[in-house]
């Protein structure tokens, strides 16, 4: 192959003195390593080390020492060789001129591989970190907005251990251990065999347990008194097989899980009064949720083809709970579980035909069969409903083709077409519990509720780009979609001695939406680069909904008939890089999103409610504007920040009523941050960020507050110092501030923590 190559197109090779870490190790990792590492090489030629570099593939030997402009890697990566480019055309960036030169002096001279990742037995790091945190305020807001527990915390931020057992075969266990956090991962890999990867992790997330906050009925905002949180994990183990020439197999396990309380948006009524009362009482909910999914992937590729198998199986279980209170008493107690599993199963094939021509194709089925159970009780209201089985069975069948082609004449032309079939249906019987017309008596009636429901969808997508224009690429982008859906819903109960109740609805849904796209992207100049584009969406729904059966007339009217939502939106970006010592980006969006609903007539008892017609529901519009840099003014010293301002308006149709005025307000966001290179072995740096809402609605007199307004301050200083080769140490300070006056400061705190961190890396 080397006599058919002109090597007088090879770039010259470097002549300073190679480094394999810092010179070759990054270009394999970036550029070659994902078909050429241990798993699964291509043409069963591996460059993670150096025995199996030298011993080439299914084409022969690829590195010849000390002869670069010979060795077929060189030819390749220069892409002299028509059909052997690497990386293929499509799926990399080909290497320039300089890295081919510095890949051919490493060859020059003689492939040194000194990596220690190969030539060290043992690598093992490890981080403790301590600290603690003051906090005064709503100790359960600063949790929420910072992922973070008060008082003592500390752990191991980082531990992890690699042992290359030999030249094929390499463990890794890595993670971490901090209060609420844990991660622990453990990975053997064994080069041509295969590899066993599992893991547990668990974190908590929080959340905050106030409620609203009304300073003409309430002095102060409500809270539930509880911990509320969430402990979310996961645990997982995939085990693969590897074989040359096999297809590659991995069979896997995942377990993942949620439980604890969570805050709930389902407020509850405060006050006493019925005309004045608001929903402003927190609510929580009790969660308890577990998936457990079994998997197996199959990958081959043959005469260029690549094949795609994926297998999910999914045991699903969810419980849940919630009380709601208002006004010192419990009004609704709900009670809720499901259980399904779902089977899914995806084919994909795709083939690079020539250099303009790539095209793929996938299939999916899945098939779902659930049980719930549903309970519901108001106290207050002498009432409750029960469902105990629910099934439901929901079956999908979706087929997408894709291709692209180009680069011809500058034009690259891709698109592709999505069909997706889904059916579903459920049923349930249960009792109702209905207050008789004697006091404090009640009758349980059983019912039966279902639903039927039909989808089908068709997504088209297209994009052209030309780049024949200097230094500049233009693009048009589409989307469109078509969807039809089938709705058949039922509630009926024929044993009610007070009155017979039956509601059916029958809906037919028919929408069409087109998402367009028009941008271009231009760098003039080395140190300029522009991009910009706009971009319409138009969503249109229509219903043909059958009259309701219902028990009264009153309730339910079907009047809407169409819903039309359109966006406009503009976007640039702006980037300077004048030097190596400043870098700026400036970026603007606007956008303005309309939404109208037509409507046909509603009578009452003789009297027309509603005239019908077009009506602009509501409108929203905002614009962003934010600009960031990269700044170093002096020699050691590295400066950044970024700022951003946000404004929006989401006005509805209120029909002239003074408790629904525009959602409006802006936010204001800094965050800047700098590092002083003190010495070789110390570094000074700190960071601070500021933001600012206002969204404060002034609708008291009529409404519910439901506006927002809040000030968020945060700074932090430290110092890193190396203590060696192997060892480094940090202590950092953190100032929080958080004041939200649309709560009446329920929300506010005031927090002051010091971490102090030490890391250890052996080898």
């Amino acid at each position: 192959m080397g006599a058919e190559v002109d090597i007088s197109k090879l770039p010259p090779a470097a002549t300073n003195k190679i480094d394999f870490a810092r010179d070759i190790k990054p270009i394999l990792e970036e550029n070659c390593l994902r078909c050429h590492g241990p798993e699964k090489p291509k043409g069963q030629f591996r460059l993670d080390n150096r025995a199996a570099a030298l011993k080439g593939g299914d084409d022969g030997v690829d590195i010849l020492p000390g002869d670069s402009a010979r060795s077929p890697l060189i030819h390749n990566v220069a892409y002299l060789v028509p059909d052997s480019e690497m990386p293929p055309i499509g799926k990399g960036n080909q290497l320039t001129p300089a890295q081919v030169s510095t890949l051919r002096a490493w060859i020059d001279q003689g492939v040194v591989w000194n990596d220690s990742a190969a030539g060290n037995l043992l690598d093992f790091a490890f981080s403790p970190v301590l600290g603690a945190t003051s906090l005064g305020g709503d100790k359960q807001k600063f949790r929420e907005l910072n992922w973070q527990p008060g008082g003592l915390d500390g752990g191991a931020d980082h531990f992890e251990l690699f042992k290359q057992l030999n030249p094929d075969t390499k463990l890794l266990l890595n993670g971490h251990a901090l209060r609420d956090d844990y991660e622990i991962n453990l990975a053997i890999d064994r080069s041509g065999l295969g590899f066993i990867h599992s893991g547990w992790q668990q974190y908590r997330k929080y959340f905050d347990d106030t409620g609203g906050y009304d300073p003409k009925l309430i002095p102060d905002a409500p809270d539930l008194g509880q911990d509320l949180h969430l402990d979310i994990g996961k645990a997982w183990v995939d085990v693969g097989l590897t074989l040359p020439d096999w297809p590659r197999l991995v069979l896997g396990y995942e377990y993942d899980y949620k439980q604890g309380n969570e805050a709930t948006t389902e407020w509850n009524s405060v006050g006493t009064n019925a005309a004045t009362a608001r929903n402003l009482g927190p609510a929580s909910e009790r969660l308890h949720e577990t998936v457990q999914t079994v998997k197996l992937d199959l990958d081959y590729d043959y005469k260029g083809w690549t094949l795609e198998d994926r297998f999910r199986g999914e045991f699903y279980h969810l419980s849940t709970g919630s009380t709601n209170a208002g006004n010192g008493q419990v009004t609704e107690n709900i009670n809720e579980g499901t259980s399904y599993f779902q089977g899914a199963n995806t084919f994909r094939l795709d083939k690079k035909f020539s250099d303009w021509f790539y095209a793929s194709g996938g299939y999916l089925y899945s098939k779902l069969n659930a049980d719930s159970t549903f309970q519901l009780d108001e106290p207050t209201l002498l009432q409750s409903a029960y469902l105990p089985d629910i099934t439901l069975e929901r079956e999908s069948n979706v087929g997408n083709v894709n291709a692209r082609l180009g680069p011809v004449a500058g034009f690259t032309l891709s698109g592709g077409i999505l069909a997706d079939y889904t059916r579903q249906s459920g049923l349930g019987p249960g009792l109702v519990d209905q207050q008789s017309l004697m006091p404090f008596t009640n009758i349980f009636v059983p019912f039966t509720v279902g639903s039927d429901y039909n989808e089908s969808t068709v997504e088209e997508d297209m994009a052209l780009r030309f780049s024949k224009i200097p230094f500049t690429s233009v693009y048009a982008e589409g989307r469109w979609q078509q969807q039809d859906i089938g709705q058949f819903d039922q509630f009926s109960s024929s044993e009610d001695v007070l009155n017979k109740a039956v509601f059916t609805q029958h809906t037919i849904f028919d929408g069409r939406t087109s998402d367009l796209r028009l941008g271009f992207d231009t760098s003039p100049w080395r140190f300029v680069s522009l991009s910009a584009h706009y971009r319409y969406d138009d969503d249109d729904s229509r219903y043909d909904s059958s009259k309701l059966v219902q028990p009264s007339p009153t309730a339910y009217p079907t009047f809407i008939t169409a819903r039309d939502i359109n966006t406009h939106e503009f976007e640039a970006q702006l980037v300077l890089h004048p030097s190596s010592l400043f870098k700026t980006t400036l970026s603007y969006q606007n956008y303005d999103t309309a939404y109208e609903v037509t409507t046909r007539p509603y009578e009452l008892f003789g009297s027309v409610i509603s005239p019908g017609g077009e009506l602009q529901s509501a409108a929203e519009r905002g614009q962003t504007v934010s600009l960031s840099a990269t700044l170093t003014p002096i020699r050691r010293l590295y400066l950044g920040a970024s700022v951003s301002y946000q404004d929006s308006t989401l006005t509805t149709a209120a029909d002239g009523s003074p408790a629904v005025v525009p959602y409006q307000g802006h936010t204001f966001t800094l965050l800047a941050s700098g590092t002083y290179v003190f010495s070789t072995n110390t570094d000074l740096f700190a960071a601070c960020s500021f933001s600012n809402a206002d969204y404060g609605q002034d609708n008291y007199a009529k409404g519910l507050p439901l506006g927002i307004e809040y000030q968020r301050q945060g700074a932090q200083f430290g110092l890193s110092r190396r203590l060696g080769k192997n060892a480094s140490a940090k202590l950092q300070y953190r100032f929080d501030y958080y004041s939200e006056p649309s709560s009446g400061g329920a929300n506010n705190y005031v927090a002051h923590s010091i971490f102090a961190a030490l890391s250890f890396q052996f080898r």
